[in-house]
């Protein structure tokens, strides 16, 4: 989602939103396994959840009325990192942010295994960690254009869409090996891998500003 507003002619907002839908079918169940929030730019939404690393997804953050994508499945995700930055006669400056988007997310009311309910929760987190991972290289790429002053609406723009079709690669990657959480030992390694690809990008996790 792209949003441009001219409030003058020197002065450019732009935000861009990059949503990433998740779906867990229906076929687990048949198996029966599976950086702090005032760093956040604030957000007021109850149904809009950022990132923190304190916080995790739970049942009740799954709100939508409907599943929005088509097949059956147990659970789909909607989450997102994205960034609004202003350009102010060539000075940029902005923000990145990771979130969750409980009206957009779904949890199938006829799925009710309380065994399997936290291996779910614990894929579906993944994904949203997998944001957070595509936000700090986001924001690692960001002050890199601007160290060598090449930081300007077009260059900001190119490099969002080649993260943005890293991350969707990533995340079907991730659904693919794990079997949406049914493989369990591919679940496992994933969990370790992206803990210490985070662990990794820890210096840039306070992104709400640049």
């Amino acid at each position: 989602m792209k949003q441009i507003l001219n409030i003058n002619t020197k002065i450019k907002i732009i935000s861009f939103l990059f949503l990433i839908i998740n779906i867990l079918p229906a076929t687990i169940l048949a198996h029966n396994e599976d950086a702090n929030s005032s760093k956040r730019k604030e957000v007021n939404d109850k149904n809009i959840i950022p990132w923190d690393n304190n916080r995790k997804l739970k049942q009740t953050d799954f709100r939508a009325k409907r599943k929005k994508v088509s097949g059956f499945a147990v659970a789909t995700t909607a989450s997102a990192f994205g960034y609004s930055i202003t350009d102010n006669d060539g000075e940029i400056t902005g923000n990145i942010y990771v979130q969750f988007y409980c009206k957009d997310s779904w949890w199938n009311p006829e799925f009710k295994n309380d065994e399997n309910r936290g291996e779910i929760l614990i894929h579906e987190q993944l994904h949203f960690d997998i944001c957070e991972l595509y936000g700090r290289k986001l924001f690692k790429e960001v002050l890199r254009l601007r160290r060598h002053g090449d930081l300007d609406f077009d260059s900001i723009t190119k490099l969002s869409e080649r993260l943005e079709n890293e991350h969707s690669e990533y995340q079907d990657k991730y659904d693919h090996e794990t079997n949406h959480s049914i493989n369990t030992v591919e679940q496992k390694k994933w969990n370790k891998r992206i803990k210490k690809q985070l662990e990794e990008f820890e210096e840039y996790s306070n992104y709400s500003s640049f």
